[in-house]
Order: structure tokens, then C-alpha cells, then sequence
């Protein structure tokens, strides 16, 4: 009977350990982003004095899915400040830019960097809707 026990907590310690080394490998390795084109956006900007929720046209949404689609989001640390606070949103997937105007937007709990030019477009996009960068 004591060797069946230690069977099976081996066994559940080995899954576990598994299903560790799992989760940590696939937070760590970069994945690729991809939007529902049934998605719609929407921005998301609150400050002290501006509370921003919106739904984006369809030509704004589609510009932001083409920025962000098929960017490559990497794991890191920058010291760039973001928040939900100033956001845009497909469905369940938060896009954060850099609050400073940097070129690199959280998403989830990985990062993409977009060029000077599609962070500009990003920014017209949020400052069409009363959205403005830098937010802090």
C-alpha cells in the first residue's frame, strides 16, 4: 500500500514539474500577435481630467489591426510607464502604448515595438478620439 502512495505522488510531482517547465517556457519564447477581424476596438483613456471610452470606426480599427498584427511579442522590462488607463482593446486582447510616446506597446504580459511611423498613426488614431500621448 505505501508503495502505491509513492507511486502516485511521484507521478503527480512529475506532472506537476512538467506543467511547470510548460508555463515558464511559453511566457519566456516570443509568440506572434494575431487579431479576430471580428474584433472591434475600442480606446480607452482616463485621467484626471478626460474619461474616454469609445468604440473606433472601422477604418480606425482596421489601421490598429494591421499595426499590431503579426508583430512578434517578446518578454521584457522596460521602463516605459503603462496603463489600462490609456489603452485600445479587441475583445480580450489589451494593447498598451508607452505612456512617454516610446514606439513599444504592452500586450498582455509581453511587449511589441511598432516604428516611429505606425507609433505616429497609433497616436493620430487615440488623438482623433480626444486621446492624447504622452499620458502621464
Amino acid at each position: 500500500m505505501k508503495n502505491k502512495r509513492k507511486d502516485i505522488l511521484y507521478i503527480a510531482v512529475g506532472i506537476a514539474f512538467v506543467f511547470a517547465v510548460f508555463l515558464v517556457v511559453s511566457y519566456l519564447l516570443p509568440s506572434t500577435v494575431v487579431i479576430s477581424e471580428h474584433a472591434d476596438a475600442k480606446i480607452k483613456y482616463v485621467t484626471e481630467d478626460k474619461n474616454i471610452e469609445v468604440t473606433l470606426d472601422d477604418s480606425d480599427c482596421d489601421e490598429l489591426r494591421r499595426i499590431f498584427s503579426g508583430k512578434t511579442a517578446y518578454h521584457d522590462s522596460p521602463s516605459c510607464g503603462f496603463t489600462e488607463s490609456a489603452s485600445v482593446s479587441f475583445g480580450s486582447q489589451v494593447f498598451m502604448p508607452a505612456c512617454d510616446g516610446d514606439g513599444i506597446i504592452k500586450v498582455g504580459l509581453k511587449y511589441i515595438t511598432v516604428s516611429e511611423k505606425e507609433r505616429d498613426t497609433v497616436d493620430k488614431i487615440f488623438a482623433k478620439y480626444g486621446a492624447t500621448f504622452p499620458c502621464f
